[in-house]
């Protein structure tokens, strides 16, 4: 379960020859396509992801980056690391006049008061509070963290970001290690007394397939970061020789309602054919969430309903988790 991650890279960099210098980018790296729709600097920190870098080709590499312009752009599928090190082995780096970092960025799920956080890691950092849309170009070193509510497990929109930003002078690895190890201080003393769910699901398949729905399920609610597993084994109902009434059960910890873990489990029960393929029974203090519970008017089949939670649970995952739970999908219906 993770509230903490580092956001995309940002290098900037003056080029003695523009040209020669994008040259070597295009045969050593592969490259990001920037879309017409991508005008500033937030639609391009919202197309990118954290294992992308964004290289900024600059006139004057040590100035701060006060005029943003996208055909400046460049984003690499790699770590500002990789450029520096085939610049150098590559005899590139003549061509570069000089290259700094701006601000690296750390990205913070917040549950609770986003105010009070903030408020909070400011003073243990002996931070400043900054403006989210100009932090990052108001500094040439030092660390930003930006704030969310979002699902940082996957690409976020400069939207998802809370207008508000942490900055300091702290280093990137030691800020994000205290962050990481501290996350549940600042959720728990921010959540304004709102309890966590402990959770039972019990999973249950007539073809005893556990491991590959325990593996799809758990594998969703990661992505979305849910919760964590306290407690697994078999049901007690569940003999040597498992029957449809036996399954697995596990125990999720969860800040999500009851009811969105539902949403997310009986989007997983049916295959996008229609074919229901696991039951994920729901308990909360012992009491069975149904199905009905998460009706949608004008939506009547059990089919149909599942159909419209996998739409949106495909939005808060990327394009390799979807392909991955297909995968699994396509495992399940090849075995039967």
């Amino acid at each position: 379960m993770s509230f903490v991650r580092s956001g995309p890279r940002i290098l900037i960099v003056e080029a003695k020859d523009e040209q020669l210098f994008r040259s070597f980018l295009k045969t050593q790296f592969e490259q990001v396509e920037i879309s017409d729709r991508v005008k500033t600097f937030e639609d391009i920190i919202s197309v990118m992801n954290h294992h992308q870098t964004l290289i900024f080709i600059a006139e004057n590499g040590k100035e701060n980056v006060t005029r943003f312009d996208v055909e400046h752009c460049v984003i690499i599928n790699d770590s500002a690391q990789a450029f520096l090190m085939k610049s150098l082995n590559q005899c590139s780096a003549n061509n570069i006049a000089y290259v700094r970092r701006a601000p690296r960025i750390i990205v913070m799920k917040v549950i609770g008061n986003v105010e009070n956080t903030i408020n909070e890691i400011t003073e243990d950092f002996r931070a400043s509070v900054e403006s989210t849309r100009t932090v990052i170009n108001a500094y040439s070193e030092g660390t930003v963290i930006l704030f969310t509510k979002g699902n940082i497990n996957k690409k976020l929109e400069f939207s998802d970001f809370y207008h508000k930003s942490v900055y300091t002078t702290e280093h990137f690895s030691e800020t994000i290690n205290i962050l990481d190890h501290h996350a549940l201080k600042y959720i728990n003393r921010n959540t304004e007394n709102k309890d966590w769910y402990n959770l039972t699901i019990n999973i249950k398949d007539k073809y005893e397939d556990y491991k590959t729905h325990y593996d799809r399920m758990i594998y969703a609610l990661d992505c979305l970061g849910a919760g964590m597993v306290l407690k697994e084994g078999w049901s007690e109902d569940s003999g040597r020789f498992f029957s449809s009434t036996g399954g697995y059960k596990v125990t999720l910890y969860t800040y999500m309602e009851p009811k969105e873990i539902k949403k997310v489990l009986f989007a997983l029960e049916y295959m996008e054919n229609g074919e229901r393929i696991v039951d994920f029974d729901l308990y909360y203090k012992k009491k069975k969430i149904h199905w009905d519970e998460i009706k949608i008017k004008g939506i009547s089949s059990k089919e149909k309903l599942s159909d419209y939670y996998r739409q949106e649970l495909y939005k808060n995952l990327e394009e390799e988790d979807i392909r991955f739970i297909s995968g699994l999908e396509d495992y399940i219906f090849a075995t039967r």
